[in-house]
């Protein structure tokens, strides 16, 4: 078997129902691993919905996403893995055009995609083989091998866990193929892990102590400023100003980060100019 398609879910039974129909289309001799961490099992349903090789592993309690890809990258019996998420979507190549980007054996596998914003709004995102920013599951397939080295997702995280995965890949300048079609179509949500405020200062803080020495400095300056934003917005005015600090000492030609600072020591500016709600329409 080649490929082993693993699709964490919770409380989400019509989507999946959904999306088995539609996987129904594109899937031939793939494994499709479902981990649903839903209280109510839903195996029956799904197993006469498929007509594919399908396995449904139900853990009855929510333990989170990264777990979940995790836990069905251990049962899977493909040689390479695709993780992909119940609520988007893709081409009607998208799985041969994966299975014909193995011929060559490398180890991590990337398509384009097309992201769909919550307005409804369309952006292709193109790639080449110099630049591979498309983190998102269901943009990328990856050699179990590999994946197993690298320890998988780190559960510690509730924020840009598919980033930290991807420090860890490039770091082993792993062998890479595109494939030059938007075969993958990411539906933004707008109340993914990316809107809990805390979620994302947690998962930023351990990923700049997860990987301080080799994180370049441009980088741990956009993360120093993240969390020093995002505390901002709790006001907690000490903490927004040590890490804005830390980001304007990396990068101290950034104006912008000294007026950051410089915000934060008025709490009354702070009110007036950061809110404690997220905005990404």
């Amino acid at each position: 078997m080649n490929i082993s398609i693993i699709i964490p879910s919770l409380n989400r039974p019509i989507e999946l129902l959904d999306l088995i129909g539609r996987l129904n289309q594109v899937v031939k001799n793939e494994e499709v691993i479902i981990v649903d961490d839903s209280a109510e099992i839903q195996e029956e349903d799904l197993y006469k919905a498929a007509k594919f090789s399908l396995v449904y592993l139900n853990r009855g309690k929510p333990l989170g996403v990264s777990s979940a890809r995790n836990y069905g990258a251990r049962k899977a019996k493909g040689n390479y893995l695709l993780f992909f998420d119940d609520d988007d979507d893709f081409t009607v190549d998208w799985l041969s055009d994966f299975e014909k980007g193995i011929a060559n054996q490398n180890d991590f596998i990337q398509c384009e995609m097309k992201f769909v914003y919550p307005n409804k709004k369309e952006e292709v995102i193109r790639l080449n083989d110099k630049e591979w920013k498309l983190v998102i599951p269901g943009a990328w397939m990856i050699k179990k091998e590999l994946f197993d080295r690298l320890g998988g997702f780190d559960e510690r995280l509730k924020f840009a866990e598919n980033t930290e995965l991807f420090l860890r890949i490039n770091a082993v300048n792993p062998t890479k193929s595109l494939i030059p079609k938007a075969n993958f179509i990411y539906n933004q949500s707008i109340d993914g892990g990316s809107k809990n405020l805390q979620n994302m200062i947690d998962s930023n803080l351990l990923i700049l102590e997860k990987h301080n020495y080799t994180l370049t400095n441009h980088t741990k300056h956009l993360y120093h400023q993240v969390v020093g934003v995002n505390q901002l917005r709790f006001r907690r005015y000490s903490e927004a100003r040590k890490h804005l600090w830390k980001a304007f000492i990396l990068k101290p030609f950034k104006v912008a980060t000294l007026a950051r600072f410089l915000i934060s020591l008025s709490p009354l500016l702070v009110k007036k100019l950061y809110s404690k709600e997220v905005n990404i329409l």
